[in-house]
């Protein structure tokens, strides 16, 4: 059993579905002179939906539920567990331990009890509730107790990343659980921040909290010089448009695409840089689908030119997605996506889709005893690049007589009609490009039970992918590591899922500092501090 306590922090993060991370000035050397009660104004890509975060896993989401809510803990640079709103823990991978600090307050002036931390994790795995994270970051059969000062979670299941998942949930107070309606466009967290207004698909406007007084060590609180009195977070879909607003000075914090990077980089520095995997898709393996077909899903991958879809989805600055999980920490590092999936063999793959018995018709297109081989593609536009990907995608597979239905949408619908049961019977391919630090999270996507039991979208079954991530959870950290890339090599050899693009999502500061050096975990947004 590991053992740890708080230790002296320079620095704060948070673990989250996505990550931003980078390097700044220390809290001694912040260039400029901090601004007073000042208001910091920063754009998010899309719209994330509820800002209730036990029903949706967006990834967009994080970036406001984070100046509002406060985890049990937060990883620093060399991917150790720091303590927020615990103030020691043990762990197995079956148990958690941890004791509660007992000095923070809701924005609701309640005090914040180990009882309702436990009631967290007790609300995401009741069925009932339909929890967007029960199997995801908290296995479904977790046993929740508390005391008067601590809170145990026991699994029957071995999770190599056990804390990584639990320890960086998102954790409300009591009256959001027990009116989740409250927090849908509200919120009631123990962090500096409180939601005064929201607009949503326009934006969403924060308030300090100037009672705020129980960070962990060296980070800062409510009268920190600099620390906003307000947070604007505007919900700005044109790239272009927000690098525009960030050269005007209209924004202190943005990301910007890799069109408009180099105007942006010759006036101002990254805040932010952490690796993302972009492009990604899932096949279908219902019953009844083409794609159910192992062989069919080899030969489809096998038509696309996958370094050609990379260079699109990432205008030419990514590369290819070498495994599922690539956010900082990085506890696993190895390429077991490019050597193992499909390689690029238009021939073969035409030869492989006659063998299965999908052959060319005189209009050119492929067909089994009188049906079709058509294929309907959903995809989100997250991107601005995934319409142009999913139309080379489409038109590479027309060249070896494969029809394509192209249906996109923004993420919100996508989610919506992706995530419903019977969704792997409705679309044979499935846009998908999740992103955490480990890959037991994301492994839920491509295995187990699907929709309404489960997050496995394309009905995904790979008895040696599922027997080796198994092996894997009897290890602990960077020990299981080894076992993942066993069980993902399987997964990429049966063209299951064809992750094929990563790139280093920048975003860029104007008029703020950090106040650390070493956050590479930092969605712990207060510790940007606006200067003049």
């Amino acid at each position: 059993m590991k053992k740890y306590t708080i230790a002296s922090l320079a620095a704060v993060g948070a673990l989250a579905l996505t990550a931003c991370s980078g390097g700044a000035n220390s809290a001694g050397n912040v260039a400029g002179e901090p601004v007073i009660d000042g208001t910091l104004n920063y754009a998010i890509n899309d719209d994330p939906g509820s800002l209730f975060r036990l029903l949706n896993s967006s990834g967009t989401l994080p970036y406001i539920t984070s100046w509002v809510y406060e985890t049990l803990v937060f990883y620093n640079q060399d991917g150790k567990p720091q303590g927020r709103l615990a103030t020691s823990w043990e762990e197995t991978p079956t148990s958690l331990h941890f004791e509660i600090r007992d000095d923070a307050i809701c924005s609701d002036g309640t005090p914040l009890t180990a009882e309702t931390v436990a009631n967290n994790f007790r609300w995401i795995t009741d069925p009932a509730n339909g929890s967007a994270l029960a199997g995801l970051t908290v296995p479904t059969d977790t046993v929740v107790e508390n005391d008067d000062t601590s809170v145990t979670l026991t699994t029957s299941t071995p999770n190599s990343f056990l804390m990584g998942s639990i320890g960086a949930n998102p954790i409300y107070c009591q009256a959001a659980l027990d009116d989740p309606e409250s927090v849908k466009l509200g919120t009631n967290g123990t962090g500096m921040y409180k939601l005064v207004e929201s607009v949503p698909g326009d934006h969403y406007t924060l308030e300090r909290r100037d009672e705020y007084n129980w960070a962990p060590e060296g980070a800062p609180n409510g009268d920190t010089p600099g620390v906003p009195k307000n947070v604007v977070i505007s919900v700005i879909t044109n790239p272009s448009t927000r690098a525009n607003m960030l050269l005007s000075g209209d924004l202190n914090i943005a990301s910007v695409s890799a069109s408009d990077a180099a105007r942006v980089a010759s006036t101002m520095s990254p805040a932010y840089a952490i690796n993302l995997v972009t492009g990604g898709f899932v096949y279908s393996q219902a019953e009844g689908m083409p794609t159910a077909d192992e062989n069919v899903r080899i030969a489809l991958t096998k038509a696309l030119d996958l370094d050609a879809l990379m260079a699109v989805n990432t205008e030419g600055k990514g590369k290819r997605a070498p495994r599922l999980a690539v956010v900082s920490p990085d506890i696993c590092q190895y390429d077991a996506a490019t050597p193992n999936l499909p390689s690029h063999d238009v021939a073969a793959a035409e030869k492989m889709l006659d063998e299965a018995g999908w052959v060319k018709g005189a209009d050119g297109m492929r067909a089994k005893d009188g049906e079709p081989l058509e294929l309907n593609f959903a995809w989100q536009t997250r991107w601005p690049e995934n319409a142009a990907t999913a139309e080379m995608i489409g038109e590479q597979w027309k060249a070896v007589g494969v029809k394509v239905n192209q249906e996109g949408s923004d993420y919100s619908a996508f989610a919506e009609k992706t995530s419903v049961p019977g969704a792997a019977s409705k679309y044979d391919v499935m846009w998908i490009a999740p992103n955490y630090a480990v890959p037991d999270v994301l492994s839920n996507f491509f295995s187990g039970p699907a929709a309404p039991a489960g997050k496995n979208l394309g009905e995904v079954k790979n008895p040696e992918f599922t027997r080796l991530a198994e092996e894997a959870s009897s290890f602990s950290g960077s020990d299981a590591c080894p076992s993942w890339q066993a069980a993902e090599n399987e997964m990429y050899r049966a063209a299951d899922y064809v992750p094929f693009a990563m790139r280093e999502d920048v975003v860029y500061g104007n008029g703020i500092a950090r106040m650390f050096d070493d956050a590479t975990l930092d969605q712990y947004f207060p510790s940007v501090i606006l200067v003049k």
